[in-house]
């Protein structure tokens, strides 16, 4: 009987909690859907080691609609890289490990799992002890030290829009409003407010769990909304993403989107900078003084801008680099590969 207990292990989040919303479980759903067609695995090979209680009951939400097997984790309160969180994953000894959150990981706690994984990989950690793991990805996190085994950059994104073919009918009016799993800020009430003052009518698709919050608000504007089953279709149709620094931002710039960025956390707004550099988005933060007049004056200019798709997708396409992406995938594959034996 074989020691391990399952092909590939996840261990990750979603939660309604500042930092964490939703988009390090959506990318390892992305590469658990890329391991399993690459390689034929069953939905059983594949598992999600998750918490489950008070804030963190959207994991078990998101998966549901996957056959993934899942793991749940009952204290809300585990620390990630402590020596508890070690203790639930040496119950679960697997072939290939991908742990995928920010903060530090400590030496202690890489000891304590080391010998139950074949191969492990750490995404978006920021700790000097990725030097440790088989495989360390920082494409949000960049301000790292650079190791052997480290690929740092947005070219090492893992992206749910990877699934989807890039031509596709846009409709001028179609806005797109996404501000992560959770809006701390309740940027979006804010931007829909302001766009109610505009002299056009617009389309604007927000995401369903919003829809109470929402349904209070009078508008002259059509508010559709979508969930994470048509989230790809809905950002594909419109013609400007408005979003936070998150995996929505990146999803939007591989779609070529006009882009008004609006950052959550600190790390968003480096990595919105980063990209505004290069005049490939606008960007403007909400604790900006007068906010309401700087978006309302931005998002027309963007509205009405005549600048060519071609020399804005040119830009974008610099910045996420599908070749390059696809380079992320091989190196999981690789590493997977060697898992086996």
């Amino acid at each position: 009987m074989s020691f391990f207990k399952h092909k590939v292990l996840f261990r990750c989040d979603a939660a309604d909690i500042p930092e964490i919303g939703t988009g390090h479980l959506y990318r390892c759903l992305v590469i658990a859907q890329l391991l399993k067609g690459k390689f034929r695995l069953k939905n059983k090979d594949i598992a999600f080691l998750v918490k489950s209680k008070n804030h963190y009951k959207k994991s078990l939400k998101i998966l549901s609609f996957y056959k993934f097997k899942v793991i749940k984790i009952k204290d809300s309160k585990l620390k990630p890289n402590s020596i508890e969180e070690a203790n639930y994953l040496l119950k679960h000894p697997s072939k290939l490990l991908i742990l995928d959150r920010l903060g530090k990981s400590n030496l202690d706690f890489f000891n304590l799992i080391k010998n139950s994984f074949k191969k492990k990989v750490i995404i978006d950690d920021s700790s000097k002890i990725r030097r440790y793991f088989d495989l360390s990805l920082n494409p949000l996190i960049q301000n790292v030290v650079k190791f052997k085994n480290s690929y740092i950059g947005f070219n090492y994104l893992i992206l749910p829009t990877l699934f989807i073919k890039k031509k596709f009918r846009v409709s001028k009016n179609n806005i797109f409003l996404f501000f992560g799993g959770y809006d701390k800020k309740n940027i979006t009430i804010n931007v829909i407010k302001i766009l109610n003052t505009i002299p056009y009518k617009i389309n604007m698709f927000v995401q369903n769990n919003l829809k109470k919050k929402i349904k209070e608000i009078s508008s002259k504007n059509n508010i559709f909304f979508f969930n994470h089953k048509n989230y790809l279709s809905t950002i594909r149709s419109s013609n400007i993403a408005i979003t936070a620094g998150g995996m929505g931002l990146f999803d939007a710039l591989y779609l070529n989107k006009k882009i008004l960025c609006i950052p959550q956390y600190k790390h968003q707004e480096i990595n919105a900078k980063r990209v505004y550099a290069k005049k490939a988005i606008n960007l403007i933060k909400i604790e900006d003084k007068n906010f309401k007049n700087k978006f309302r004056k931005l998002f027309l200019k963007i509205y009405k801008s005549k600048m060519k798709e071609k020399k804005l997708a040119n830009i974008q396409k610099k910045i996420i680099d599908l070749s390059k992406l696809r380079k992320t995938s091989k190196l999981i594959f690789s590493l997977y590969e060697k898992s086996k034996y």
